[in-house]
C-alpha cells in the first residue's frame, strides 16, 4: 500500500492519551493486492527521539464487484445433421475473479431462448458444457441462435452474457423421393393407355425430390432424346434437363444403352463421362461475418492480428480470393492497419494507442479472380485493449511568486496556508489510471492534502525559518496502479524570502580593548563585529558608538561599518584609565532590529611624566640645606622627597647620587634619605654639592635631578635622625657578589667575577687620575663617543656601571649621566661597541623621528636642561605640552638653562628652526623633527667636546647652570655640526638593576666595536 492510499491519524482522547487510527484513503481492490504488510512507528518529540514500530497486517475481504467473464462473446459451432444425442457441443468457460460464492460461476440459456432450442440442446449450469439433446434435421432447420448468461453465487450478481451460433451441416440422409402424375387414367396405381396412342404422346410426369442438398439432393440432370432423320436412321441426343453444379457435382459418369424392338430385344450400351465445367458463380465466403479482435496498445509494429480466411469452391482463377479493405474504410486505418491481399493476414503497421482510440471498425471484401466476380464482405472490430503505458502527468500551479522556477514564500507565512497546487493526469484508465501522490524533502514543514479526484495542495505544516531551511526542494511522486506501476518524479523547490525577525547578535556581551595613552586620534583599538542570521537589507549591520554615562554618541571613538573602533582623541592615563562604552548593532531592515553590547576600553600607561621633587622645594633644580658641623657618619641630612604621575613600574622610583658621593654623602634608593656614610673633613669646604637624581623604572626611564648645596651651621646634629643601614634593601656590593658566589656555587665563576671587578676598579682609578678637572661639559672626541640609539629587542645587553669618583664637572660624569649602559633583558649577553669609524655607515636599521616610518614610533627620550624628558609622539604642528610652571623649570620646552648663550644654528642642515641649546641637548618638541637622512639611517648620538685644559674648577665655585654655561660657550659648530639628534627607542619593560654607584640606565641596541668589549659592573 502506498503512502498516499492511507494515512495515520493521531487521535487524543479527552484524558490526553493519544491513538493512532489507519485510516482509508483510497479504494482497494482484493482482485488486484489481496494484502498489505505495514509498519506503523510512533516517535517522541525528544532529543534524541526515540520511537517504537510494530507490524500491521491488512487483509483485503472480497466483495462481489465482478461480473463472470466469457472466453469469447461470440461462438460459433457447426453440427452435422447425423450428430449423436449427448455429444458435447462447445465448453463454455467464464471466469470470475471473485473468492468464494462470489467467484462461482453458474450457466443458464437466456431468458429469450425458446422451449425448441431447450429441448433441442442441454447447458450444463455448472460445468457449461453445451450438449445436443435431441437430433436434429438440416432439412427442419439450419441455423439456431442461443443466448447464454453467466452468473456467480453471491449477492446482487451481474450476469454477463455470450452468443452462440449452431450451424447444422447436412448429410445425405434422405434418399431421392419419385412422384409419378399419370396423365391417363390409373385404377389400383395401373394406368390405362388406349392402344390407339400414338407416337411421342405424353403418358405420364415423373418428379424427382431430394431433401438434401447440394450433391446429396441432386437428382437426374440428364435425359436422352431419339431422333429419327429423314432417312429413318435414329440416333440418341444427351439432353441437359437439370442445371448443374460443379461444385456440388464435377463430372457425371453415364451408361447409354440402345434396344431394339425385337423379340427378344437386342441392346448395346457404351459409357458416356460427362464434365461440368466451372462457371464463376460463386462468391469467396468468410469463416465469420463479424470478427472480434482485441490488441494490447502496446502490440509491437508488423503483429498479427487476424488471418482472414474465405473460400471460393469455383475453380482457377474463379476460385483465387484476393483481400482489400472496403471503400468505406478511412485513410487513418489504412495507415494503422495493413491487409495482405492474398493471405489475408491482418496486421499492424503502426502503433496504435488506447488513449486516441479505443476501437476501429474496419469492413474487408473477398472477391475471387474471374470474370465479373461477385465480392463477399465482412466486418472487423478491433478492440484496443489499454496497457499501462502512460506515467502521471504532475501539473503545479505555484501561488506565489516564481523566478526561475523556484517559487518564493516568506518566512513569515503560517500553518495550514496553501503554497501550490498539485494536478494529477493519467491518460491511463482503470487501474493503469489511478494514481496515489506523495511528498518528499518536507522537513515537517510542508504536507500535501488531497483536494478532489486528481487534486491536491501543498500547504505548510509548521511555521517557517529561513535561518534554519532556507530552500526547501520538495519532491512529489505520482504513481499509478498499473502492473508495472509507472511513476512520475518532479521537483518543486521552494526558497524562502527573507523578514528582518533576527536582530543582530555579538559573540560576547562585554568587550575589552587597550590604547596606549599619548597616541594619535584614528589609532586602531580593537574589532568588533556582530552577525545577523538575516539576509539582504535585514542582515546588513551598522554599528554606532554610545557613551554610557550620557547615552549619547561617543566622543572618545567611532566604529566603522567594518567593526573596528578607532579612537576619536589622545587618551591620558592618568585623567582617563578606562571607558566604558555602548556598542550598538543595527540592521538595516524593517522595522529595525538593535542589540547591545558593552566596549571597555582600557587606557595603558606609557612612562610619560617625569618623576617630580616635592622636598626639598627646588629653585631651578637647586636647594640649600644646612648641614649639622662634626655631623656623625649615619646622620640624615635631609630627604628627597619625589612622586611621579605614572602607574606601576612607570612609578616605581629609585634614588641614586650622581655626584657627591666621594665626599661621604649616600642616599637611599627607596626612601631619598641623603645621610653621611663615612666621617667628613668638615675643615676642608664650607659649602658642598651634591647632585641627586630620582629616575622611574618604566622604559625609557625618565629622570629628575636635584643639585643639593649644603652648607655648615654650627648646630647640634639631632640625636634621633640616624640612617639605619638594615634598612637598606638594597644589598652592599661585595654582599651582592658573595650572594652570587653562593648561588652559582662556582669557584671558577667567582674567580672571573673578582677578577672583571678588580679590572674595572683599576681603570677607573686610572681615568680618574688622567682626567683633570673640568667643568660640566660633554666630552666629543671620537673614539670616546657611545651611541644612544635604543630599540626593543629580545637581546641581552650587559650592566655598564659608572664610578663617582670626580667632581660634577668632570666630562665623564655628565656623559655618563645620559650614557645607556646595559640591562640583562635576556640570558644572553650582547656587547657594545666603543668605537666606530662612521657613525651613518656601520649602523643599520635606525629610522628617523617619529612620524616619518610606517610603524607606530616609541617616544623619543632627550637630555633638557638637568634631567632626562621623553618627547611623545604628535604631529608637528601640534606644540608639546608646557609643564605650566613658567620659565623657571628646567625641564620645560622653553627652559631658560642657557639664556643669553644662545646661538643662531638655523644654517645647520636637517634642523627645523632649531635653538643652539637643541644642537646640544637634543631637540624639543616644539623644533620636533629634524630631516637628516643619510642613505636612509639615521644615529641619534649626543655631541661632545673636549674638555678645556683649564684647571679643574673647585666645586664650591661653580654650580650647575656656570657649568652648563661654559660648556655652551665652549662648543665648535664643526664639532657641534657631526650629529643632529638624539633618538632613544622605548626599550622592553624591565626592572632596572641598580647600584650604588649606577647613575642613570637604560637600555640601548648593541652595537659592534673593532675591539669588543663587555661593560660590567665594577
Amino acid at each position: 500500500m502506498r503512502k498516499a492510499d492511507r494515512f495515520v491519524d493521531v487521535i487524543t482522547r479527552v484524558d490526553g492519551v493519544k491513538y493512532a487510527e489507519l485510516v482509508l484513503v483510497k479504494e482497494l481492490d482484493r482482485e488486484s493486492r489481496a494484502f498489505f504488510a505495514l509498519k506503523l512507528v510512533a516517535a517522541d518529540g525528544g532529543n534524541p527521539g526515540k520511537s517504537g514500530a510494530t507490524n500491521v497486517t491488512v487483509k483485503v475481504k472480497d466483495a462481489n464487484d465482478n461480473s463472470p467473464l466469457f472466453d469469447h462473446s461470440h461462438y460459433s459451432v457447426d453440427v452435422p445433421e447425423d450428430t449423436p444425442v449427448d455429444s458435447l457441443l462447445l465448453d463454455l468457460n467464464a471466469l470470475d475473479p471473485d473468492e468464494g460464492l462470489n467467484g462461482q460461476v453458474m450457466y443458464e440459456f437466456g431468458k429469450q431462448v425458446t422451449t425448441e432450442i431447450r429441448q433441442l440442446f442441454k447447458l450444463d449450469y455448472k460445468t457449461g458444457h453445451l450438449t445436443l439433446q435431441s437430433p436434429v434435421d438440416y432439412e427442419d432447420e439450419t441455423t439456431y441462435e442461443i443466448d447464454v448468461q453467466a452468473s456467480d453465487l453471491g449477492h446482487n450478481p451481474v450476469p454477463s452474457m455470450c452468443k452462440i451460433i449452431i450451424n447444422i451441416r447436412d448429410v445425405n440422409d434422405n434418399p431421392p423421393e419419385i412422384i409419378i402424375t399419370s396423365i391417363t387414367s390409373v385404377t389400383d396405381g395401373v394406368a390405362h393407355v388406349s392402344e390407339a396412342t400414338g407416337q411421342d404422346i405424353l403418358v405420364a410426369l415423373i418428379g424427382i425430390k431430394d431433401k438434401d442438398t447440394g450433391a446429396n439432393g441432386q437428382s437426374v440432370h440428364f435425359s436422352v432424346d431419339v431422333i429419327t432423320r429423314v432417312d429413318g436412321v435414329k440416333y440418341a441426343e444427351l439432353v441437359l434437363v437439370k442445371e448443374l453444379d460443379r461444385e456440388s457435382r464435377a463430372f457425371f459418369a453415364l451408361k447409354l444403352v440402345a434396344a431394339d424392338g425385337g423379340n427378344p430385344a437386342k441392346s448395346g450400351a457404351t459409357n458416356v463421362t460427362v464434365k461440368v465445367k466451372d462457371a464463376n458463380d460463386n462468391s469467396p465466403l468468410f469463416d465469420h461475418s463479424h470478427y472480434s479482435v482485441d490488441v494490447p496498445e502496446d502490440t509491437p509494429v508488423d503483429s498479427l492480428l487476424l488471418d482472414l480466411n474465405a473460400l471460393d469452391p469455383d475453380e482457377g482463377l474463379n476460385g483465387q480470393v484476393m483481400y482489400e479493405f472496403g471503400k468505406q474504410v478511412t485513410t487513418e486505418i489504412r495507415q494503422l492497419f495493413k491487409l495482405d491481399y492474398k493471405t489475408g493476414h491482418l496486421t499492424l503497421q503502426s502503433p496504435v494507442d488506447y488513449e486516441d482510440e479505443t476501437t476501429y471498425e474496419i469492413d474487408v471484401q473477398a472477391s475471387d479472380l474471374g470474370h465479373n466476380p461477385v465480392p463477399s464482405m465482412c466486418k472487423i472490430i478491433i478492440n484496443i485493449r489499454d496497457v499501462n503505458d502512460n506515467p502521471p502527468e504532475i501539473i503545479i500551479t505555484s501561488i506565489t511568486s516564481v523566478t526561475d522556477g523556484v517559487a518564493h514564500v516568506s518566512e513569515a507565512t503560517g500553518q495550514d496556508i496553501l503554497v501550490a497546487l498539485i494536478g494529477i493526469k493519467d491518460k491511463d484508465t482503470g487501474a493503469n489510471g489511478q494514481v496515489s501522490c506523495t511528498l518528499n524533502g518536507g522537513h515537517g514543514n510542508f504536507r500535501l492534502k488531497r483536494a478532489y479526484e486528481g487534486s491536491y495542495t501543498i500547504v505548510t505544516m509548521a511555521p517557517l525559518d529561513r535561518e534554519k531551511i532556507a530552500e526547501y526542494n520538495l519532491t512529489i511522486v505520482a504513481e499509478d496502479f498499473g502492473v508495472p506501476p509507472l511513476r512520475t518524479v518532479t521537483h518543486y523547490i521552494i526558497r524562502l524570502t527573507d523578514v528582518n525577525d533576527n536582530a543582530p547578535t555579538f559573540s560576547a556581551k562585554i568587550y575589552e580593548g587597550f590604547i596606549e595613552e599619548n597616541q594619535l586620534p584614528g589609532t586602531y583599538i580593537t574589532t568588533i563585529l556582530a552577525s545577523d542570521q538575516d539576509s539582504g537589507l535585514n542582515g546588513e549591520i551598522t554599528y554606532e558608538l554610545f557613551d554610557s554615562d550620557t547615552n549619547s554618541v561617543s566622543r572618545f571613538a567611532i566604529m566603522n561599518q567594518a567593526g573596528n573602533v578607532y579612537a576619536l582623541q589622545s587618551f591620558n592615563y592618568e585623567v582617563t584609565k578606562r571607558l566604558d562604552l555602548r556598542v550598538q548593532a543595527s540592521d538595516r531592515g524593517w522595522p529595525q532590529l538593535h542589540n547591545n553590547a558593552v566596549l571597555i576600553i582600557n587606557v595603558v600607561d606609557q612612562n610619560d611624566n617625569v618623576p617630580s621633587i616635592s622636598q626639598p622645594p627646588l629653585v631651578n633644580g637647586s636647594a640649600e640645606i644646612q648641614l649639622p658641623k662634626d655631623a656623625p657618619p649615619g646622620y640624615i641630612v635631609t630627604r628627597i622627597v619625589a612622586k611621579d604621575s605614572d602607574a606601576g613600574l612607570n612609578a616605581e622610583l629609585t634614588y641614586k647620587l650622581y655626584d657627591g658621593g666621594d665626599f661621604g654623602f649616600a642616599i637611599d634608593p627607596n626612601t631619598g634619605e641623603i645621610y653621611i656614610n663615612r666621617k667628613i673633613a668638615y675643615d676642608e669646604y664650607d659649602l658642598w654639592k651634591v647632585l641627586a637624581t630620582v629616575n622611574d623604572n618604566g622604559h625609557p626611564s625618565l629622570t629628575s635631578t636635584a643639585t643639593i648645596h649644603f652648607t655648615l651651621t654650627e648646630s647640634a646634629p639631632s640625636n634621633g635622625n640616624f640612617y639605619d643601614e638594615r634598612e637598606d634593601g638594597e644589598p652592599k656590593q661585595w654582599t651582592l657578589i658573595l650572594i652570587l658566589a653562593l648561588t652559582s656555587s662556582s669557584l671558577l665563576f667567582l674567580a672571573i667575577l673578582s677578577f672583571i671587578l678588580c679590572k674595572s676598579r683599576k681603570n677607573g682609578q686610572k681615568r680618574q687620575a688622567n682626567l683633570p678637572d673640568a667643568v660640566d661639559i660633554p666630552y666629543a672626541k671620537e673614539h670616546n663617543a657611545v651611541s644612544m640609539i635604543s630599540c626593543q629587542t629580545a637581546n641581552v645587553f650587559d650592566t655598564h656601571a659608572f664610578h663617582s669618583t670626580t667632581a660634577i664637572g668632570t666630562p665623564e660624569k655628565l656623559h655618563n649621566s645620559v650614557q645607556a649602559t646595559g640591562e640583562v633583558f635576556n640570558e644572553t649577553p650582547q656587547t657594545f661597541k666603543s668605537k666606530y669609524r662612521s657613525v651613518a655607515g656601520e649602523i643599520d636599521g635606525y629610522s628617523t623621528l617619529p612620524g616619518y616610518g610606517k610603524d607606530n614610533a616609541r617616544p623619543i627620550t632627550v637630555w633638557k636642561g638637568n634631567s632626562m624628558m621623553t618627547i611623545a609622539v604628535r604631529d608637528p604642528q601640534i606644540s608639546g605640552k608646557d609643564s605650566g610652571k613658567g620659565d623657571s623649570d628646567a625641564n620645560d620646552s622653553d627652559s631658560d638653562i642657557s639664556e643669553g648663550l644662545k646661538k643662531d644654528y638655523t644654517s645647520y642642515k636637517g634642523l627645523w628652526a632649531c635653538t643652539s641649546e637643541c644642537r646640544i641637548l637634543g631637540h624639543s618638541d616644539r623644533c620636533w623633527s629634524p630631516s637628516v637622512s643619510v642613505n636612509s639611517r639615521h644615529l641619534s648620538t649626543f655631541s661632545r667636546t673636549r674638555p678645556s685644559s683649564q684647571a679643574t674648577l673647585q666645586r664650591s665655585s661653580y654650580d650647575t647652570q656656570t657649568n652648563r654655561s661654559v660648556a655652551l660657550h665652549s662648543l665648535t659648530e664643526d664639532q657641534q655640526s657631526q650629529y643632529d639628534y638624539i633618538h632613544v627607542c622605548s626599550p622592553q619593560s624591565q626592572r632596572r638593576q641598580d647600584s650604588e654607584n649606577i647613575v642613570f640606565t637604560h637600555s640601548t641596541k648593541p652595537i659592534a666595536t673593532e675591539s669588543p668589549g663587555r661593560f660590567t659592573e665594577a
